[in-house]
């Protein structure tokens, strides 16, 4: 049965992490409600695995709650609020609790003064409970924004240090224009193929996209021009998801397969330490747009990310795509790349 979630998103960016959670619900959950955007906190009327399964598979949500109620961001309302009816139909007898709070921005909300006020009206109204701060069974979260404070029950929260095993920098293998675990993810995400769904990366490198596209339930395959890369990006596959994933060393101007693929997801080379086809992105950028279409099947999206300098967008019109979402996101002082999607 669906209900109200909130969900809490990465302050890293303005846009993206909104845009990935969306397109990870669109394939979820088609029948979802987007309610409300207030900042970081996105209610939205879905299922709970759903709103479980977004945190697991998004790169930039980093929690979801059952929303019980809502007041102004003061500590006497925020108390009021509470719907100690709700919590009693959600709380069996014997529950272990913690009450955790969040403070975004500017407000003048003590944290662990209304933790502990919240804590002391739900034990008083909710019988034969109990408080375990180290392992609760339920763990009920407020987050205080400068107007608004939301009251939940958490369903989900992202593990700590969920993309530091496979940061470019500590992979086996190691390219310095290599993508970041969370980017590489948030593409999959944005290309809106649903689960078990093949997904090609014709510019594939030390094969980042490939993980996390494997990591999400794809079938993947990677086509990659150098012998030594495609050996090195072997390393890292079997590190991270030994037995799966597909390497082919190949053009991706002419690449060995047919119709077939649900999404292109990639990011062609444009570092100074990479070999380009023809020394220009624009020609190969050309040039894949043209047979992109021999790839896809009906439906399929490339999710992509270029230099802002580049008109890689151009050719993709050009070839009879059009643009669905475009995003501008710095990576440091000097490459500000642009991802986009197409269809």
């Amino acid at each position: 049965m669906s209900s109200k979630y909130l969900f809490l998103l990465s302050g890293f960016h303005q846009e993206i992490p909104f845009a990935e959670l969306r397109a990870v619900l669109e394939v979820l959950d088609p029948n979802h409600k987007i309610l409300e955007k207030n900042g970081r906190v996105v209610i939205i009327e879905t299922e709970k695995d759903c709103a479980r399964e977004a945190v697991l598979r998004t790169a930039y949500t980093k929690l979801s709650t059952l929303l019980i109620s809502r007041s102004p961001t003061i500590e006497e309302e925020i108390i009021n609020s509470l719907d100690i009816q709700s919590f009693r139909e959600i709380l069996p007898p014997k529950s272990k609790i913690a009450v955790r709070g969040i403070s975004l921005g500017s407000t003048d909300v003590d944290v662990p003064r209304v933790e502990k006020n919240l804590g002391e009206v739900i034990l008083r109204n909710v019988p034969a409970i109990s408080v375990d701060l180290k392992n609760p069974e339920y763990t009920i979260l407020f987050i205080a924004q400068e107007n608004t404070t939301y009251i939940g029950v958490l369903v989900e929260i992202k593990p700590k240090k969920f993309f530091y095993d496979r940061v470019a920098g500590r992979r086996p293998f190691k390219l310095p224009s290599a993508m970041q675990p969370d980017t590489a993810r948030c593409l999959v995400n944005l290309s809106r193929t649903k689960p078990g769904g093949r997904i090609l990366d014709p510019f594939s490198g030390t094969g980042g996209i490939i993980i996390e596209a494997i990591l999400l339930g794809y079938e993947t395959y990677g086509v990659e021009l150098k012998k030594w890369i495609a050996r090195g990006s072997l390393k890292n596959l079997y590190h991270y998801t030994p037995g799966r994933g597909n390497i082919v060393i190949g053009d991706s101007r002419q690449p060995p397969f047919r119709k077939g693929f649900d999404g292109i997801v990639t990011d062609p080379p444009y570092g100074r330490s990479t070999t380009i086809p023809d020394k220009s992105l624009e020609e190969l950028m050309k040039k894949f747009f043209e047979n992109s279409r021999d790839l896809l099947r009906n439906g399929g999206r490339i999710s992509m990310a270029a230099p802002t300098w580049s008109n890689i967008e151009d050719y993709a019109l050009d070839s009879g795509y059009r643009i669905l979402e475009k995003y501008t996101l710095k990576i440091h002082k000097s490459l500000v790349r642009k991802i986009m999607v197409f269809t």
